[in-house]
């Protein structure tokens, strides 16, 4: 690397890291420069990899990666700075136009991570940036699954109030879960309040009654059950128009559709045995 990054300083502090404001002396590009606070553990340092190499992979959605040091002794990488900080700061000023939008973008940036098969871990809206255009980008991946080591015990992922219930219930992270976060963040997004871990969302506040489409997806999100709610491409498909009773309707076809191809199997493998 012909360049360095000079810090200026520091930002925010989040779950697993310090993100410090700095820029490229090259370009002079601002940057941000995450650095792993808990270096000195194992664990900490196995989490941070799985971060690193998700955001390697620069998918649709996500945060670029601009360098990473993993062997440093405080392993840190580097992404660009976006001007419009996160999508906390607009939580209760949205029109249900602008929050259509924005959770469209997500779902899609989240559908494409989990057709590579790989959880986010930790949906809230301090993870939805918003870059100067004012597109959302997605930040912060835990990491679970095909290309990501075993998650351990130590960190499970998640925030507490937009997690599942079953990651409190000490699951480990899964697509399934990522969708109920991103309904909580929803919901933090329409009506400005903060998730409260020991309390119910309230979805027949007068905001989500006047955005009716929105209530709706969150609903289908937040299911206590993770195999009743929607994928983020049923998330996408409902967000086109279709009904949470149309989706769950074409489930039911598809379910009676394999089932009746496994029963025509065995059929033919009967017969071609006797």
């Amino acid at each position: 690397m012909s360049y360095q990054f000079i810090l200026l300083r520091l930002l925010a502090s989040g779950g697993n890291g310090d993100l410090y404001l700095g820029y490229r002396s090259d370009t002079g590009a601002k940057v941000v420069v995450k650095f792993l606070r808990e270096w000195q553990l194992d664990h900490a340092r196995h989490g941070f990899a799985r971060e690193v190499r998700i955001l390697e992979r620069n998918l649709p959605g996500m945060i670029p990666l601009l360098f990473a040091d993993l062997k440093a002794q405080q392993p840190y990488y580097v992404m660009p700075y976006l001007p419009g900080g996160s999508a906390t700061k607009h939580a209760g000023r949205l029109s249900e136009q602008q929050l259509l939008a924005v959770a469209f973008e997500s779902a899609r940036a989240l559908s494409t991570l989990h057709g590579r098969h790989i959880s986010h871990g930790d949906i809230k809206p301090d993870n939805w940036l918003v870059t100067e255009k004012g597109n959302l980008q997605i930040a912060d991946p835990l990491g679970n699954g095909f290309g990501c080591t075993v998650l351990f015990a130590q960190n499970r992922g998640g925030t507490p109030g937009y997690w599942p219930p079953e990651i409190r219930n000490g699951q480990p992270i899964s697509p399934a879960g990522d969708v109920y976060s991103f309904g909580v963040t929803l919901h933090h997004l329409a009506t400005g309040i903060k998730p409260n871990d020991s309390r119910s969302l309230n979805l027949s506040s007068p905001t989500l009654k006047a955005q009716p489409k929105i209530a709706e997806i969150i609903a289908a999100c937040c299911r206590p059950q993770p195999a009743e709610r929607p994928t983020m491409q049923e998330v996408q498909r409902m967000l086109a128009g279709a009904r949470w009773v149309d989706v769950q309707q074409t489930r039911q076809e598809q379910r009676t559709l394999a089932l009746c191809a496994v029963a025509l199997l065995s059929i033919l493998l009967v017969a071609a045995a006797g």
